[in-house]
């Protein structure tokens, strides 16, 4: 559980430290999302497997075209502790897997772990090719060398 929150809450640093220009850049070479849709695309597999496990509330939405970084970090909090509800529930009561969800708790919070590490790596990317590198602070916070902010 404390791995899974974690790396929810560095997806959520990285998303802080962007800056907000970037934001709906396309990418350079004409292919791809921009930053603001890798995020929605984060948003909306949390929100589908939280509403396979019935959060209740379901974690709102994240609009690719139209949302601000701040109504994007909302929206991943709310993902992140819906889902840490979900699986440390299921885990708590000693039951193998989230009712409704198709695989182990385990494997669905890896899963998202992963999920999340593999579209961090491409906005780093992004924001790089779009002439904003991370700073140096930045990817100590992400890669958990240095701690992140408190909430």
């Amino acid at each position: 559980m404390e791995a899974f929150d974690h790396s929810g809450r560095v997806t959520e640093y990285l998303v802080s430290a962007i800056p907000p220009n970037i934001w709906h850049a396309e990418p350079p070479v004409g292919k791809g999302r921009s930053i603001a849709a890798i995020v929605a695309h984060l948003q909306s597999v949390r929100r589908m497997f939280a509403k396979m496990g019935r959060a209740q509330p379901v974690p709102p939405g994240f609009d690719r075209t139209d949302g601000t970084p701040k109504e994007a970090l909302q929206a991943l909090r709310q993902s992140r502790e819906a889902l840490a509800e979900l699986f440390g529930g299921s885990l708590a009561r000693g039951e193998a897997r989230v009712k409704g969800m198709a695989r182990r708790s385990v494997n669905m919070m890896v899963y998202l772990i992963q999920h999340d590490a593999h579209h961090r790596g491409q906005i780093c990317s992004l924001s790089r090719a779009l002439g904003h590198p991370l700073t140096r602070d930045d990817v100590m916070r992400i890669w958990g060398w240095k701690k992140l902010p408190e909430d």
